[in-house]
């Protein structure tokens, strides 16, 4: 019934249905408003437009998820969107942008995980907290395949979304913010910006994931990587 709804009908539906849910996460709520406003301006041209693509991801990860990335082709995403066999290229470059753009709900987990650092009471904690959390998102969500797309996509395409770097992500803010508490209540060392010590935190939880990826999931993420935040960052971190 949901897919049967015109696009505006569903960007309403799910504005409702957070605020049904008394969502504390107000900033998903304001996308979906925002989003459902837009539609309003749209010409049916381009509200067609905008299903259509939204038609092609969610078949294309639907289909990524039952056969594997490697074995689904543009062809069987098309066909399975029931569009026509080059409208893929119209709104993706590349079967990996799929991915990426999948990848981006990340920053969406971490925005309503920041509720649950409230209980801790120093950045130390928070940081190890926020370090489990998004291991096991990692490797409960993501998945070594898709982390390996992602990684290889970031690597070799020119011209792919470098989101694995991006300094504008939550995920980066999120750790500053932390960062700057422990350094005004004099856990944390003041000599570096809060902003460059997040820099530095995150590409060294980075060399984490690329090498539970490179040994095709051969230990455990969790806990190898909660050990390196408590026993080389949070160490690196302190105040001195």
């Amino acid at each position: 019934m949901f897919y049967k709804l015109r696009y505006t009908q569903k960007m309403t539906a799910f504005l409702y249905f957070f605020i049904y849910l008394g969502s504390n996460d107000l900033r998903l709520v304001r996308i979906y408003a925002t989003m459902a406003e837009m539609t309003k301006k749209m010409t049916n041209r381009q509200k067609q437009a905008l299903q259509t693509r939204s038609l092609l991801f969610e078949h294309a990860i639907a289909l990524f998820r039952e056969k594997g990335y490697d074995a689904v082709t543009v062809e069987e995403i098309t066909q399975r969107a029931g569009t026509a066999k080059g409208s893929f290229y119209t709104y993706f470059r590349t079967k990996s942008d799929i991915i990426i753009e999948e990848f981006q709900a990340i920053d969406d987990y971490y925005a309503k995980y920041q509720r649950n650092l409230k209980r801790y009471t120093s950045a130390k904690e928070k940081l190890v907290a926020f370090t489990r959390a998004q291991m096991r998102y990692v490797r409960d969500e993501v998945g070594i395949d898709m982390l390996k797309i992602l990684y290889s996509t970031n690597i070799m395409d020119p011209f792919a979304n470098k989101i694995l770097i991006n300094p504008k992500r939550f995920l980066h803010e999120l750790v500053r913010e932390i960062i700057t508490e422990g350094q005004e209540n004099g856990e944390l060392r003041t000599d570096l910006e809060s902003d460059e010590l997040a820099l530095l935190f995150n590409r060294s939880m980075r060399s984490i994931f690329l090498d539970w990826a490179i040994t095709n999931d051969g230990w455990d993420l969790v806990k190898a990587g909660v050990s390196y935040c408590e026993t080389i960052l949070i160490p690196a971190l302190e105040k001195k």
